[in-house]
Parts: structure tokens; sequence; C-alpha cells
């Protein structure tokens, strides 16, 4: 029977209505044809991103190349609004001035589920560079870590490549976060990240993978199926800070998820981000960066659209159980 399940950080209701889909083939996605053919990739080596390639940022298997079409620009006069309040002072606006960066994987025929864990941990380390460069920006409230895959999730291009957005103003759903970890801390007096660590451990229905640092579940209130959350075990709001050690475990547990979804769901178009504090914010008590996976197997419709209310059509525990089954 369906089930209302509220998001312990943001306080946001989810229905969990399983009955809709009950099997992973449910969810396999019928491909369409790739939107850019791996031979033709305008990421190649010696393309025009390459040769526009940011310098000082490449890493052994990455390079990185200012997005040609960004959200948020360097260059405040590249933007149309310059009021903060157009329009007889009735709404607000502001320049969309920030980063927008484009973190490219080298080898010209990677794709996401191709991806092995040293590459992988390399382009963390990618992330992390041009995280800890454009933070030193005065401008940037938040910088988001984010990768499309697949035509449902947004990726244009299928060469595989992560983005980076640094832009001025803290993004509402990661405020949502940061007001819930915050009151939760308030209330408990413990992290939010501590406890659903030590809950998901005890209860062991959601969990995926686990290693020294890291504890991979699928998502309780989760707005998709099969959602899954890499959380660190340790304390520490910001990934920019993370170690060698640290990153090599959090991309050796994002490689386990992705193999798991490729399994289960034959290589679905899938969306990862990372969170974490802003960059004003030089540590937190109440918050832990993490990792959100999110497969585009599934749709919002009239409801979600009008109520802000996600009906996600797959139980947690029964998508925890389908990835942890190998076989």
């Amino acid at each position: 029977m369906p089930q209302l399940r509220q998001n312990i950080i943001t306080g946001e209701w989810v229905v969990i209505a399983p009955e809709r889909a009950k099997r992973p083939s449910d969810f396999i996605e019928t491909h369409a044809e790739d939107p850019t053919r791996l031979d033709d990739s305008p990421f190649a080596v010696g393309s025009k991103a390459w040769q526009h390639r940011v310098k000082n940022a490449d890493t052994k298997y990455t390079y990185t190349v200012q997005n040609f079409y960004p959200a948020f620009v360097v260059d405040a006069k590249m933007c149309e609004t310059r009021s903060f309040y157009p329009e007889h002072s009735f709404y607000r606006a502001k320049p969309a001035v920030g980063d927008h960066e484009v973190v490219v994987i080298k080898d010209v025929d990677a794709t996401l589920y191709s991806l092995s864990v040293t590459v992988l941990e390399d382009l963390l380390l990618a992330y992390q560079s041009r995280f800890i460069t454009m933070a030193k920006n005065p401008g940037i409230e938040f910088i988001a870590c984010i990768y499309n895959h697949g035509p449902k999730a947004g990726a244009s291009i299928r060469q595989a490549h992560g983005q980076i957005f640094a832009s001025p103003i803290v993004p509402n759903y990661i405020q949502l976060e940061l007001d819930g970890s915050q009151r939760y801390y308030n209330n408990n007096g413990i992290n939010v990240f501590e406890d659903l660590v030590t809950h998901e451990k005890r209860e062991k229905v959601r969990v995926i993978v686990e290693n020294d640092y890291f504890l991979v579940f699928t998502f309780y209130a989760a707005r998709f199926p099969f959602e899954t959350w890499i959380v660190p075990k340790q304390p520490g709001g910001h990934f920019a800070n993370i170690n060698k050690t640290v990153r090599h475990a959090a991309a050796s547990a994002l490689h386990q998820v992705l193999a798991r979804l490729n399994h289960t769901l034959k290589g679905p178009s899938v969306n990862f981000w990372i969170h974490c504090l802003p960059t004003a914010i030089a540590e937190s008590k109440f918050y832990r960066w993490h990792i959100e996976i999110a497969p585009r197997v599934s749709g919002y419709g009239g409801y979600e659209l009008g109520s802000g209310v996600i009906i996600d059509i797959a139980s947690p525990e029964k998508a925890a159980e389908y990835l942890k089954d190998e076989t």
C-alpha cells in the first residue's frame, strides 16, 4: 500500500507507491539514439574544447573547459540583468555571475558506466581542484559538482564529462538541507548525518555498500526510484577538504553503486551530485558533505509538479534488495 514518508533532513514529504512497479525490468530504459556519436565527440582531444581548456587544470585522465553555454558567467558584463529590483522595483533579480566549467574524461570512448575506480578518483580530484580555485572568488556562495549521463538525465554529449557550477547564491535545496540539519542538531544535539549512518547500519535493509569511510544506502524518503546516497562516516562539511585516502574510498563506493545500477537497470540515465557547505561557511557541526545518485527511470506528473510532493514508485527497501543482488 502507498505510504507517506518524511525526509529527516529537509522535512519534505514523499509518497512511496511501489504497487505501480514491482520488478527492476519495469524501470529499464528503452535507450534512444545517443545525441553525439563517440567518433565525432566535441570533447575529443584536439577538438575546439580541448584547445580552449582551462590552464593548469588537467589531471591524468581529465581536462577542464569553460562551458560554451554557461548558466553562470565570469564576466558580469555578459549578463542581461543589471538591476536588483527591475520593473519599478516590483521584482528582484541579480546578475548570474559565477563560473560554469565542464570536466571532460580524455578518453573519447569513455562513458560513465565504463569508468574505472582510478578514473572516477581522478574525476573527483579534478572536481576538488576546480572547487578550491573557484572558492577563492569572494562573489561565489556555492559550488555544485554534478554529473549527467544519458538522455533522460540531460546529457547531450555521450563522452564522459561532469560539470561544476559556481553561483552567487546558495541553491534552494541546499538551503533546505542546511536549515533542516541545523534544526535537527538544535533539537537532538547530534549531526543528522551521523544519526543516518548509525541508523542505516543498524537496520541494514537499505544498505548497499560499505567501506572504511562511507556508507551507501537507498534513501528512506526517496524522490526517485533507486535514489542512493553515499555518506561519509567521518564529520566534515566540505568535499574540497578530503584527502587522497578518502577520495579513493569515495570513488570506490561510487564505482560499486554504478556497477550495480548498470547490472540491475541496464545502464540507466542517471544524475549524481555532491552536496556540501556554502563557501562562506568554514565548517559545521550539523552538516556533512555527501553524494546523491538519482537514476532517471521515471518522470514527474501533474501531482508532483503541482504539489511539490513526489510519488516514488519503487520501495527503497526493495530497490536496495535488487541492487545487492549481483547474480
